[in-house]
């Protein structure tokens, strides 16, 4: 499954090497995808192989398309909603398995808009089943705004958004509260436009997602009824892990996370400042973020520094670098004391 540098530590000594290793694991939405995100790992880790598999095996059941060769191909079609919901949650399960199976458990879990359906299953709260159900039947109904929506990225505080939704006669709306100094809009395109050009008149800094469609606005209404209709089978657990929720803003119990809960997630403003402050307060202070590449990084680090407290945020990927670099130099970082064996991805 795996090699080691040097002796290989017997099952006692790994799991005391390790048992320092209790960061928050905080799971990413939209954004985060990219082209062959999941080949380099696929060839060379045994456990991340093994999740994605029994993560294809559902998203072919239910949507009749390969999710392996989605996250492998050179060109695939990420920027398709309902091809980019079941794919980064899929990576995103399988790099939280990979991480615990060197020893790295989380304090607590948190996710940002979709990234939820994965801390849900991380926390024990969702089966693999219900949690790749949920993130389809999520990415099949935002599937049907294609083209009506638009998102932007905005550093400017939550509180001060009124003052560019008040211009757009109801066609804008603050989605993602990100961190103390950004924010996220969304809204019809030609609204959205236009506040962003006013935006940067004035010196803000604002750029659009790369996205069809306006998630968490008053647009998924319609599709409310029957997308909790389509989730009415999900039947969520007690939790495991601690499970912070961007729905409420704080500490939440997995059986609340019912069909209900998943349509305001997809509806509903994202509250991310509001659980990452929930969670500082609480005294955690080391962050990891799971997903195929840094999103929320810079928001956590403004969070942290808002309420001046010192810490650390970690990625697991990056774009375009070698996957294994990446996730070893974490672990090295995280590792509390120094590891005497850590283990290596299969050439």
């Amino acid at each position: 499954m795996w090699r080691t540098s040097g002796k290989s530590p017997r099952v006692g000594e790994r799991a005391s090497a390790f048992r320092r290793l209790r960061p928050v694991f905080v799971f990413s939405g939209q954004g985060s995808q990219w082209a062959g995100m999941g080949r380099a790992l696929l060839e060379r880790s045994t456990v991340f192989e093994m999740v994605l598999r029994a993560c294809d095996v559902q998203v072919r059941r239910r949507l009749g398309w390969s999710l392996l060769d989605v996250v492998t191909a050179r060109e695939a079609p990420l920027g398709d909603i309902e091809v980019s919901c079941p794919a980064i949650v899929s990576m995103e399960i399988a790099l939280a398995a990979l991480w615990r199976s060197w020893g790295v458990e989380p304090a607590a879990v948190v996710g940002h808009s979709i990234g939820e359906v994965a801390a849900a299953h991380v926390a024990g709260v969702l089966s693999l089943e219900d949690a790749l159900h949920v993130i389809c039947e999520q990415g099949r109904a935002m599937g049907r705004l294609r083209g009506r929506g638009a998102m932007a990225v905005v550093s400017q505080p939550w509180e001060r958004m009124g003052e560019v939704t008040a211009l757009s006669e109801g066609k804008l709306w603050p989605v993602i509260h990100a961190s103390p100094e950004w924010t996220v809009l969304a809204g019809e395109p030609a609204a959205l436009d236009g506040a962003l050009e006013v935006l940067r008149e004035r010196g803000v800094v604002a750029r659009r997602v790369d996205s069809e469609v306006a998630a968490h606005c008053p647009q998924v209404n319609p599709l409310r009824e029957d997308l909790r209709a389509r989730l009415a089978g999900v039947r969520p657990r007690p939790e495991r892990v601690p499970l912070v929720s961007t729905v409420t803003g704080r500490d939440l119990a997995g059986p609340r996370l019912d069909a209900d809960y998943w349509v305001r997630n997809l509806s509903e403003p994202v509250l991310l400042r509001e659980g990452l402050d929930t969670l500082i307060t609480e005294g955690h202070d080391t962050f990891l973020e799971i997903s195929p590449h840094p999103l929320v990084k810079h928001w956590v680090e403004s969070c942290l520094d808002a309420a001046e407290r010192p810490g650390r945020v970690l990625v697991s990927m990056r774009r375009g670098r070698e996957p294994g670099q990446e996730l070893l130099e974490t672990l090295r970082l995280l590792s509390r004391p120094s590891l005497d064996a850590v283990p290596a991805l299969r050439p």
